[in-house]
């Protein structure tokens, strides 16, 4: 029971560090600019495929209460992971004039170096046979599809068909999470240039849940040449206000996706089970080299950080007492344009 609720743990971590950061470029200026709007080139038929490189690195710090339930448990346990994967969009015209829908799918997935360390105990999975990856992809990834504007803005979002109520940016917090900012961020309305900044904030209402909310701030830094497109470069500040993920929230979200397994719970958890996620607030920065005369994203660079705390009650072998544990994890994201 322990290290199931380990892993779920792992698990919940993982969907909660969406937002992202990176290191500052020093973007080269190039010159006198024009002001022009932004927009991407989403007419007819697009497809875009980018090479995502993330390294994760997590911390989880077991209070004296959870270890009671396992006395030779270590006080902490680290984990790291660096993997690759190949995300793709398929881009093609919306119901109403100006929308345009876009599905993403997830494939070529390579685990590099990862490890998960418990005290003296040390388990080595970077040498994980591809069969089993590619098992654990298709068991994993659900369709995600959105209806968004010429500027990045979602109007509606489904994971695996099911509508979720999203508005905002292309990215906040899950429906960013495996890539930052989609394919970018969302651009401003009208002419902008080198300098200018603006703002725009999400609001997420996952099933059962109250909003999460992101703001943004974007402020093109420069202009500069990259892997051969003339790009401007867009950095990204954003913060995540604080929320709470409870077991009854998780179990009305696995309703709406077709049943708990989906989000690989266990269904056999005892009836007084009980369990709160709290996440602290979060801080992200993001840079994105976007080629206006193309209208796409050639690169994009993101850093995060999330801090995490969860209480479970009513497990067998507690004597009624609540366990916790704490989180504290940190990713880096870079992706590439491949079409």
């Amino acid at each position: 029971m322990t290290r199931r609720l380990t892993a779920l743990a792992v698990v919940l971590l993982l969907v909660a560090t969406a937002c992202g950061g990176s290191s500052d470029p020093n973007a080269d200026k190039g010159g006198i600019t024009v002001a022009r709007p932004l927009a991407y080139s989403l007419t007819g038929d697009v497809a875009l495929d980018y090479r995502v490189e993330m390294d994760l690195a997590m911390t989880t710090t077991f209070g004296d209460s959870f270890r009671a339930l396992d006395p030779s448990m270590p006080g902490s346990m680290l984990m790291t992971m660096e993997f690759e994967m190949l995300t793709g969009y398929r881009i093609s015209d919306g119901e109403e004039p100006g929308t345009y829908r876009v599905t993403m799918d997830v494939r070529d997935l390579k685990l590099g170096d990862g490890n998960v360390t418990m005290g003296s105990e040390k388990l080595d999975f970077s040498d994980l046979p591809q069969s089993q990856l590619n098992e654990v992809l298709d068991q994993q990834v659900v369709e995600v599809s959105y209806i968004i504007t010429d500027q990045g803005e979602v109007l509606s979002m489904e994971i695996a068909g099911v509508p979720i109520d999203v508005s905002g940016i292309l990215g906040g917090t899950s429906s960013g999470s495996a890539t930052g900012q989609m394919f970018g961020p969302q651009l401003p309305e009208g002419p902008v240039n080198i300098g200018d900044t603006w703002t725009t904030v999400s609001e997420e209402q996952l099933p059962g849940m109250d909003p999460i909310v992101t703001e943004q701030t974007h402020t093109i830094t420069g202009r500069e040449e990259k892997n051969g497109y003339d790009t401007w470069v867009i950095k990204t500040e954003a913060s995540t206000g604080a929320y709470t993920i409870t077991w009854n929230d998780l179990v009305a979200m696995a309703e709406q996706l077709g049943g708990i397994g989906e989000l690989g719970i266990d269904e056999s958890m005892p009836p007084a089970f009980t369990m709160s996620m709290r996440s602290s607030p979060t801080g992200s920065t993001t840079y994105t080299w976007f080629a206006p005369d193309l209208g796409v994203t050639v690169a994009q660079d993101t850093t995060a950080h999330v801090a995490m705390t969860m209480e479970m009650a009513g497990l067998p072998n507690t004597g009624g007492r609540a366990v916790g544990m704490s989180m504290d994890g940190s990713t880096r994201m870079y992706m590439e344009l491949e079409r």
